[in-house]
């Protein structure tokens, strides 16, 4: 018996040692506004004049924070639909956003809103 558990406890380690590591999401990385670059600090995420973050589930802005659950892949556009969970200046509240991969980096969209961001230079 004690033979038999230590066999399905290496089994089950080895299953999850060898489980593929999170592979980065497709809208991953740091931005800034658009035409920004010399007034924008790409060290900085979440600050005034600070770059934006986009990382797995979740978004960080401007004195906020997002998770984004929900995803929906847009037919035909090289974009996601998410429910956006977010927490910021003290308040919590949801909206739907949606992410599209767009020259030179990103544009997110919200209801009645379109911003325009580019990639920070790899660091």
């Amino acid at each position: 018996m004690l033979a038999r558990s230590l066999s399905f406890c290496v089994t089950v380690g080895l299953a999850i040692g060898l489980a593929p590591a999170a592979s980065a999401g497709p809208y991953d990385g740091l931005y800034y506004p658009e035409g920004q670059a010399e007034n924008w600090d790409c060290q900085r995420v979440g600050a005034d004049g600070g770059a934006i973050s986009v990382q797995d589930n979740s978004f960080e802005g401007v004195e906020n924070r997002c998770t984004l659950t929900e995803p929906v892949a847009v037919r035909g556009m090289n974009a996601t639909l998410y429910d956006a969970k977010c927490n910021g200046e003290g308040m919590t509240y949801e909206h739907r956003m949606m992410l599209l991969s767009s020259p030179p980096g990103l544009t997110i969209i919200r209801d009645g809103y379109a911003s325009y961001f580019e990639r920070c230079p790899e660091q």
